[in-house]
């Protein structure tokens, strides 16, 4: 037979206290009866009393030689995985105060507007193992001031697909318009991608020894990482010299910083990812690489994906922030600004109602701050109402037919003409002849 395994600290505590109760004339029949008394007594227990009978509880295990660590059902660390939740807590408060740091120091010194923002997107064809295999990447930068700067984007061979990925990375290569990996082709050097980011993050400043956040959609954080390391590993980089951040939190965080009225801005960074997702300029053409234009996927490029971050961030930062839009820069460059602005002017001027009478309607009430314009549009509007005549049906032919003489009057009945059955015997019938038959009377 097993040896039972050793029991817990509140197990000695039990022991203990049913003691000191026997001790005082307090006699319990059974152990559940002694755990329903000591239990709230056990909760409220003060650390060192809780300390001195866990010590005893942990010298018994050592007995059994079991170990003090817990596992899960796949043989886990629980502290394992509760520190790797903790560390995540931490990197996420982390990050809302860098992000925080960074646009308030801006604010402050009036530059906020010409704060370059950088923007990384990636297309992947499937997750081997812990790496993405990473097809297609772009790097954006902008600001609310200038709108979209630059582009660096670049079409990648991983070479040889892992053993047992194939399909994977084919169903990969159709959903993001991707070529498959060529075995022949020379694959590409991440070693030099690598140079290339780091000396697109460095453009403005070449001696800053803290290279800028990248940001991205929080669906794409890790994708990005994964793909940073991978090419720092091969070119036995510092992968801490990069921060990858979500963008949402930055765009949250910057409208707010730059709105002058109270109804700008988002009271949530649940809006602020909810309004990129919206992607309003999701199917404008000629922002995408010539792969996807070419091959009619650019909804799905890595490049027209990062425009169109950017030209939604810049959607709602260039009004709170006063900066006219140009096109190309902060709106695509097949935009009328010049429509959009008649068009958003007309939206401004009220329209008088079709169907009651406006005229009578603003006797009733007393309107301060409407325009001339809006009283002349509604009497006019009323007075060619009045003139206007009532519509009368008339009929193309009149009818022609008269049915009034082929009705005839229907005649007057009397129970003559309503005959009496004769009492013939039948299944049913003639039953009156059968009634003389039946002694009732007795």
């Amino acid at each position: 037979m097993p040896k039972k395994p050793p029991k817990n600290a509140f197990y000695f505590y039990m022991i203990d206290f049913r003691e000191e109760q026997r001790k005082k004339g307090v006699n319990y029949k059974n152990m559940a009866e002694v755990a329903e008394a000591a239990g709230q007594v056990w909760r409220e227990a003060p650390p060192s009393v809780r300390s001195k009978f866990e010590g005893i509880a942990k010298k018994e295990k050592q007995k059994f030689n079991i170990p003090d660590m817990k596992f899960t059902s796949t043989g886990i660390p629980l502290a394992l995985i509760e520190q790797a939740e903790k560390d995540v807590r931490e990197a996420e408060e982390f990050e809302k105060k860098d992000i925080k740091n960074l646009v308030n120091l801006r604010a402050f010194n009036n530059s906020i507007k010409t704060l370059d923002i950088y923007l990384m997107d990636v297309n992947y064809y499937c997750k081997a193992g812990s790496d993405y295999i990473i097809g297609e990447s772009t790097l954006l930068r902008f600001n609310v001031q200038d709108g979209i700067k630059d582009t660096y984007h670049e079409i990648i061979n991983p070479g040889d697909i892992p053993l047992g990925y194939t399909s994977e990375v084919k169903l990969g290569s159709q959903t993001y318009g991707l070529e498959m990996p060529d075995d022949l082709a020379p694959r590409s050097n991440y070693m030099q991608i690598l140079a290339n980011v780091i000396d697109y993050l460095k453009q403005v400043d070449h001696r800053a020894k803290v290279l800028p956040p990248i940001f991205t959609m929080p669906d794409k954080v890790e994708p990005v990482q994964n793909f940073i390391h991978q090419m720092c590993r091969r070119a036995a980089e510092d992968e801490n010299l990069f921060r990858i951040y979500k963008f949402d939190i930055l765009f949250f965080t910057m409208v707010n910083a730059l709105k002058t009225q109270p109804d700008e801005g988002f009271p949530k960074e649940s809006l602020a990812l909810l309004q990129l997702k919206k992607d309003s300029f999701k199917y404008t053409p000629g922002i995408a690489c010539e792969h996807h234009e070419s091959s009619d996927m650019s909804v799905e490029c890595s490049q027209s994906r990062a425009k169109r971050w950017a030209y939604t961030a810049l959607d709602s930062c260039c009004p709170a922030a006063g900066v006219a839009a140009r096109p190309a820069a902060h709106v695509p460059p097949d935009y009328d600004l010049d429509s959009i602005h008649v068009f958003k002017e007309q939206k401004k001027v009220r329209h008088a109602p079709s169907v009651a009478d406006c005229a009578q309607a603003m006797s009733s009430c007393n309107i301060s701050g409407t325009s001339d314009s809006f009283y002349d549009t509604t009497i006019n509007s009323s007075v060619d109402s009045t003139k206007k005549e009532k519509r009368v049906h008339v009929p193309l032919r009149m009818p022609k037919a008269d049915y009034s003489q082929a009705i005839r009057v229907a005649p007057e009945l009397t129970e003559a003409d309503f005959p009496s059955l004769g009492q013939r015997p039948g299944r049913g019938r003639g039953m009156g002849g059968s009634f003389s038959k039946l002694k009732l009377d007795k």
